[in-house]
C-alpha cells in the first residue's frame, strides 16, 4: 500500500500521517497518546474494504454507550461517511485497544483492513481534522457536504457526554472548515455536471427560481441533473424518457412531471432550460421542433444542454436566436475543469489558515498549563499595587479624587508595562513541550500560588 512502510509490519510516516502495514506495528506504538486519529478512507481503501467496516448511526450509539471499555479514554468522537470511518479519541489509550473496540463494533477483524488505516495524533491529528472539515481530503475537492457531517458526529458524540477532551479540537476543526469556505474559493465553483448546467444558466437568468426545466433522458446523467435542477425552486420540472415508468418514477420521487418522448415538442416552448442526455442514435430535438415551438417567442432567452454522444441536440437551433444559448458536453466539461482549476489553486489559501488554526489550538491546549502562572504573576503584581497606592493615599489626603485617579492610572500603566515581557514570553511556552520546569522557576522567583480569582480593582 504505502512504498515507505516495510512489508516486516513496522510503523512508517506517509504524507503527514503513520500508515500501519502490519499487526506487529500495534506494539511499537506509544501507549499514552493524547489525541489521536485512526481511521480509513478513500485514498487507501477500496468500497469493498470501506463499507464493511463503516458504522450505521445506531451502531455509532453502541459505540458511545460502550466507550468505558477503552481503558484511558477521556473523549470520543465517531465520524463515518460513505468515503470514511475515523476514530478520534483523547486520552492515554494504546492504538491496539482503539482497533480492538473498532473490531468489537464491526466484527471484523483487523488484519482485513489494517493495511489501509492511517493514524495521527497531537498536531497532526488536528491537521487531519481541519483538513477533513474544510473539504480538501475529500474524494471530491472542496465539497460542502463533508462539513455538516463532521458537524453531525461532533452533535452525536456531544449529545451522549462523549466528547470529553475532544471539544476545543472540533470547535477549531468546524472554525477552519467554515473559514475555507467562507474566505477561499475551495468550495464555490461547480464540479458536477449537474451544477455546471445550473451556472452556465445563471449567467444569465441569474436565478431559475420559478423557471421551467425538461429533462430528456432518466438514465445515470438524466437523474443526477434533474436532482440539481430540482434544488432551484422551479415553476416546473418535465422529465421525458424513452420508457415512460424510467421517467414516472424519477418523476415521482422529484414531484415533477413524467412525459414519453414522443411528447417533448408539445412542451418543449415552455422551458426556460431543455438538458438532453439520452443513448439515441439520432437527434432526439430538430432545428425544425423548436422552430416550431417558440414561434412568436424566439427573443426569450432559452438554454438548451446536450449532455450526449452522440449528440441529441441540432447544433443549428443555436442560430435561430442571438436569446437562444446551445451547450453541448464539451462546454459543460470545460465549465467544470476551470472551476476544479479555481479549486486547486485555492488548496493553498486553506491549508495556510488550517496551519494558523492548528497552531491556535496548540496555543489554547498548552495555554490551559501556563494560564495558571501568568494570571498568579498578575494578581500578585495588582495586589502588591493596590497595596502600595493605598499607603501612599493615606499619606496624601489632600488629593482630589481626579489627581488619585491620574495616579493609579500611571502605577497601573507601569505595572503593564513592566509585565509585558514575561507575558509575552510565557505565553510562548505554550507549544513548548518542555515547558514545566519554565512554569516552576517563575513560580519559585516570584513566590507564586496557585490562585485563579482576579485581584480587586481599585
Amino acid at each position: 500500500m504505502v512504498d515507505d512502510v516495510e512489508a516486516s509490519g513496522n510503523l512508517g510516516y506517509h504524507e503527514g500521517k503513520w500508515r500501519i502495514a502490519g499487526d506487529e506495528a500495534i506494539s511499537e506504538v506509544k501507549a499514552a497518546l493524547k489525541i489521536q486519529v485512526v481511521g480509513i478512507n478513500h485514498r487507501d481503501a477500496p468500497l469493498m474494504v470501506r463499507e464493511r467496516v463503516a458504522l450505521t448511526p445506531d451502531q455509532i450509539e453502541r459505540a458511545y454507550a460502550r466507550r468505558q471499555q477503552m481503558a484511558g479514554q477521556e473523549g470520543l468522537v465517531i465520524l463515518s461517511t460513505c468515503n470514511r470511518t475515523e476514530f478520534y479519541v483523547a486520552g492515554d489509550v494504546p492504538l491496539d485497544a482503539i482497533l480492538a473496540f473498532w473490531e468489537s463494533l464491526v466484527l471484523v477483524p483487523r488484519e482485513e483492513f489494517i493495511n489501509a488505516l492511517f493514524w495521527a495524533e497531537g498536531p497532526e491529528a488536528a491537521d487531519h481534522a481541519m483538513r477533513v472539515a474544510a473539504g480538501i481530503d475529500s474524494m471530491v475537492l472542496g465539497e460542502t457536504q463533508i462539513l455538516g457531517q463532521v458537524k453531525t458526529a461532533y452533535q452525536m458524540a456531544q449529545a451522549v457526554g462523549a466528547v470529553g477532551r475532544l471539544h476545543r479540537l472540533f470547535h477549531y476543526a468546524l472554525r477552519a472548515g467554515k473559514r475555507a469556505h467562507h474566505e477561499t474559493e475551495i468550495g464555490r465553483n461547480a464540479l458536477s455536471v449537474g451544477h455546471a448546467v445550473i451556472e452556465l444558466a445563471k449567467k444569465v437568468l441569474g436565478s431559475l427560481e420559478r423557471k421551467t426545466a425538461l429533462v430528456i433522458g432518466a438514465g445515470e446523467m438524466g437523474q443526477l441533473v434533474a436532482r440539481h435542477l430540482n434544488t432551484q425552486s422551479l415553476a416546473r420540472l418535465y422529465i421525458a424518457n424513452r420508457s415512460l415508468a424510467r421517467s414516472e418514477s424519477l418523476a415521482r420521487e422529484l414531484g415533477a412531471q413524467p412525459l414519453a418522448l414522443p411528447e417533448v415538442p408539445t412542451v418543449i416552448g415552455q422551458a426556460d432550460v431543455v438538458v438532453s442526455c439520452t443513448t439515441a442514435p439520432g437527434m432526439v430535438v430538430t432545428r425544425e421542433m423548436v422552430q416550431s415551438a417558440l414561434e412568436g417567442h424566439l427573443n426569450e432567452f432559452r438554454f438548451f444542454f446536450d449532455l450526449a454522444v452522440p449528440r441529441d441536440i441540432d447544433p443549428a437551433i443555436g442560430r435561430l436566436s442571438a436569446t437562444i444559448f446551445l451547450y453541448d458536453v464539451d462546454d459543460v466539461m470545460r465549465v467544470v475543469d476551470a472551476n476544479r482549476a479555481k479549486r486547486e489553486r485555492a488548496v493553498a489559501a486553506v491549508e495556510q489558515l488550517i496551519v494558523e488554526e492548528v497552531q491556535a489550538f496548540q496555543e489554547e491546549m498548552g495555554a490551559s498549563e501556563v494560564a495558571p502562572v501568568i494570571r498568579s504573576l498578575r494578581n500578585k503584581a495588582e495586589a502588591i499595587r493596590q497595596a502600595e497606592l493605598k499607603k501612599a493615599f493615606s499619606r496624601l489626603p489632600s488629593l482630589t479624587e481626579e489627581e488619585r485617579a491620574v495616579v493609579a492610572a500611571t502605577t497601573r500603566l507601569m505595572m503593564n508595562k513592566w509585565l509585558n515581557d514575561p507575558m509575552v514570553a510565557m505565553r510562548r511556552w505554550s507549544i513548548d513541550d518542555q515547558k514545566q520546569p519554565y512554569i516552576q522557576a517563575v513560580r519559585e522567583l516570584f513566590r507564586l500560588g496557585d490562585d485563579s480569582e482576579p485581584a480587586p480593582v481599585e
